[in-house]
């Protein structure tokens, strides 16, 4: 028997084969950066994968739309290899690749036309074909992101504003900036748009949030492609520096108001209408011999918060006068200004 041969019958090693192709290939512009993605399953033998190829062709724009393989395997570039290894682990049968490819603004032909294609390679080092062509036409000149955002707090709303990019990522000026997208990062979770339609100005009021929560906020500018106006062609630039806030209700309800007083078998009676506010949590009532006296010599009468709109005051002495002020306490604790004084004389 010659050496290494095996025996008649003896199984036959496994020849190895490439892993197989990836066919959607997807191509997208965010800012000064092209974004790659493309799903890749799981294979059954997935140590087979070795690595993944990305390759990228500068053309000019007018170049033919058609291209052979053979030929953008010559003409491209590998731009990335991703080894397997560092792919995301999961359970899931496919995963999401990204992979993100800043523009070259150095030569190259003018308004260029990128082309990507994808190889997965085994670890035998056996190339698959190429994946299906991502093709894109970037937008050179977009702008550089917002920037001073700045977020104030007020009781209902939080106030975003920001400043306008100077200038295009390039360093080209005017910048193009045809309005502005708004993203809120709420308890740490993904960030989410704000505006439905581009915001033209640049500021965004924000009702919906709740105090206690955080808050991130970033900015995108948005450039038109030439000739373009449709918002829907607009190109996001890069994402602007966060502004943070933890909103805490420190806004005091207003006054009660009008309060009504009377008195009859040795009781006084007060009266007042709810407050408008919707987080008012009850009342403090404050009675005092003196209606000139300090507000630190008003002694507080009700024992707990009063939720109800109205109040007896029973320990009086009839024939005596007392002088009344109402605040109203939110849930967060805070305390309104003093309503206006009513007296009465406690009758018998």
């Amino acid at each position: 028997m010659l050496p290494g041969c095996g025996k008649v019958g003896d199984p036959v090693p496994p020849i190895p084969r490439a892993p197989l192709t990836v066919s959607e290939l997807d191509v997208r512009q965010e800012g000064d950066r092209l974004v790659l993605t493309f799903p890749l399953a799981r294979p059954a033998r997935a140590e087979q994968l070795g690595r993944i190829d990305l390759y990228r062709l500068i053309e000019p724009g007018d170049a033919p739309p058609g291209l052979p393989p053979e030929e953008f395997g010559n003409r491209s570039t590998i731009i990335a290899s991703i080894p397997a290894e560092e792919l995301p682990a999961g359970q899931s049968p496919t995963l999401v690749v990204t992979y993100q490819d800043a523009l070259a603004r150095d030569g190259g032909p003018p308004r260029p036309r990128y082309r990507y294609a994808v190889r997965l390679v085994n670890r035998s080092g056996q190339a698959a074909d190429f994946s299906n062509y991502a093709v894109i036409t970037p937008l050179i000149e977009v702008a550089a992101p917002p920037t001073d955002l700045r977020v104030r707090a007020a009781e209902t709303e939080l106030v975003i504003t920001w400043s306008p990019p100077a200038a295009n990522e390039g360093g080209t000026q005017p910048a193009n900036v045809g309005g502005y997208n708004l993203y809120r990062r709420a308890g740490g979770g993904p960030p989410a748009r704000l505006n439905a339609e581009p915001l033209r100005e640049p500021s965004f009021v924000d009702r919906g949030f709740q105090f206690g929560t955080s808050y991130e906020y970033t900015a995108r500018s948005l450039s038109l492609p030439p000739g373009r106006r449709d918002p829907a062609a607009a190109i996001e630039s890069n994402e602007s520096a966060p502004a943070a806030i933890t909103p805490r209700d420190v806004f005091p309800p207003t006054a009660p108001t009008p309060v009504t007083v009377a008195s009859i078998n040795g009781v006084v009676s007060l009266f007042w209408p709810a407050n408008p506010e919707a987080d008012v949590a009850g009342y403090h009532l404050y009675r005092s011999d003196d209606g000139k006296a300090p507000d630190a010599a008003w002694v507080k009468i009700n024992a707990r918060l009063q939720t109800a709109t109205s109040f007896r005051d029973d320990r009086v002495q009839i024939g005596k006068q007392y002088f009344y002020r109402l605040t109203a306490v939110d849930s967060a604790g805070n305390e309104s200004p003093r309503s206006e004084t009513v007296s009465e004389v406690v009758n018998p």
